[in-house]
């Protein structure tokens, strides 16, 4: 064999050898390649992720502080509603009381009644929200005004009343007949007497005997026979019974239960508005 020959087949053999190298090698840098495309491909979702959860995140606590910020807006709302429901309570019935002072047709002394009735349906609509928007530091004197006020309005509802009892029978005093005139007075003068044993009653209890009580009890008598002696449409059953209970204890505005609702309701306000200022101005934490 020649060297030629010889020279051609070593050079076929390295070939026949090279092959697998080269193969294998490609092979390393194939999986080297594909292993650096997966870590940048986890290194970009890694990435990807991170900036969607940021995002997310962000989203997330602009919609919670928007929806705080509409809620708080809602309770605001509520309070300041709340309060003027329950002022507007008491001015419709100290109004009503002005009111009846004068000589009023039964149509308006009934939209007086009805008005008050709705300004205590607006009242009670209104805490009902309170309690509904929270929190309970908020919504316990809310309830206490809501009483308060109830309470409040019965007593100007007596009131109104008594002074329409009061006005109709100082004006059966003037241009009347002499005996419609006459039973008037005599029914104011038994109220006088009778308020003026009462006070005296009140003012020194510890020596009231039971002869004081009789007296007292003529006085009463005085009075519903005088209230008798009047015309059959000068006063009805519940003004007549309004001036003989306000003279015989006290006016409706000044009895201790009005005077402690007043009181009460003061004293709500007073924790009411404490409690939506906390409640409005606390921070999230």
């Amino acid at each position: 064999m020649d060297l030629e020959v010889i020279a051609a087949l070593s050079a076929a053999g390295v070939a026949l050898i090279g092959i697998p190298a080269t193969v294998l090698i490609g092979r390393w840098q194939m999986k080297a390649a594909m292993r650096t495309a997966e870590a940048t491909l986890e290194a970009g979702l890694a990435q990807a992720d991170s900036s969607y959860r940021a995002a997310l995140d962000a989203v997330r606590a602009e919609t919670y502080a928007a929806h705080l910020q509409w809620r708080r807006g809602i309770q605001r709302e509520a309070y300041a509603s709340f309060l003027l429901a329950a002022h507007r309570v008491v001015e419709v019935g100290e109004r009503f009381v002005e009111d009846n002072a004068q000589e009023l047709p039964r149509e308006s002394i009934r939209a007086g009644r009805i008005a008050i009735d709705d300004a205590l349906a607006t009242l009670k609509a209104t805490q009902t929200i309170i309690e509904l928007e929270g929190p309970d530091d908020v919504a316990a004197p809310a309830a206490g005004m809501t009483n308060a006020a109830k309470s409040m309005a019965i007593y100007l509802g007596h009131q109104a009343t008594f002074e329409r009892a009061q006005g109709k029978i100082h004006r059966l005093l003037d241009h009347q007949p002499q005996p419609v005139s006459a039973a008037a007075e005599r029914l104011i003068q038994a109220l006088s007497r009778l308020r003026r044993l009462q006070s005296t009653a009140s003012s020194d209890s510890s020596d009231w005997d039971e002869h004081e009580t009789q007296e007292t009890r003529a006085a009463e008598r005085s009075c519903r026979e005088a209230g008798n002696a009047l015309p059959t449409n000068a006063l009805d059953y519940e003004e007549f019974e309004a001036l003989v209970e306000g003279h015989l204890r006290r006016p409706p505005m000044l009895s201790s239960r009005y005077l402690d609702a007043a009181r009460q309701f003061d004293d709500e306000e007073v924790a009411f508005v404490r409690a939506a200022k906390i409640e409005l101005h606390s921070r999230v934490s």
